[in-house]
């Protein structure tokens, strides 16, 4: 797995075998970033279900300012923090390891704002729609901020939802990207 984008392109990021996640492709990832162009330029970001934090460090690679990298799993959280010292990024990044429902709450206590979030939760187990629920009630979205969710062809997106809305999906695989506004 690697960096595609920016200032670090080509660079390898870990990502520990013993993972019970996919990653996210390449094609998906470079897919996912030519939809969202310069939007990850001096951006806050939210990294929600982490994993290796490709998607989070790739944000950094292109110029975001800061990122917060949510994973409640200690081989996800130690996997980021080593991609993240091999990069020399530690100064412009946080991880937290927690539920991203406890995350949410406490980021969302400190006023944290995010320009950028990313959700791409393991598929077909429920929290793609009880993330999308959390976020749609939170404030932690900017205005013109955009949500990006990782989701299976087998999930459908909330239609409920009061503050957010789908405004481009892309099928991938199996998979879907899904990138969502402030209504």
């Amino acid at each position: 797995m690697r960096i595609i984008g920016g200032s670090l392109a080509r660079r390898l990021l870990r990502f520990p075998k013993t993972f019970q996640t996919r990653p996210m492709t390449d094609r998906a990832k470079e897919t996912l970033f030519n939809v969202l162009g310069s939007a990850p330029e001096a951006a806050s970001v939210l990294d929600l279900y982490a994993g290796s934090g490709s998607l989070g460090i790739e944000s950094l690679s292109r110029g975001a300012r800061h990122v917060y990298f949510v994973d409640s799993e200690k081989i996800a959280t130690l996997c980021i923090e080593r991609n993240l010292t091999a990069l020399g990024l530690e100064s412009i990044a946080h991880v937290i390891k927690m539920p991203a429902a406890r995350a949410l709450d406490m980021l969302e206590k400190r006023h944290e704002k995010f320009d950028l979030i990313f959700s791409d939760p393991p598929h077909n187990k429920g929290l793609t729609k009880k993330t999308l629920r959390l976020l749609d009630r939170s404030d932690t979205l900017r205005a013109r901020g955009t949500v990006v969710v990782g989701h299976s062809n087998k999930e459908n997106l909330p239609e409920d939802l009061q503050t957010l809305c789908v405004y481009r999906s892309i099928k991938i695989g199996q998979a879907f990207i899904s990138f969502l506004g402030k209504k």
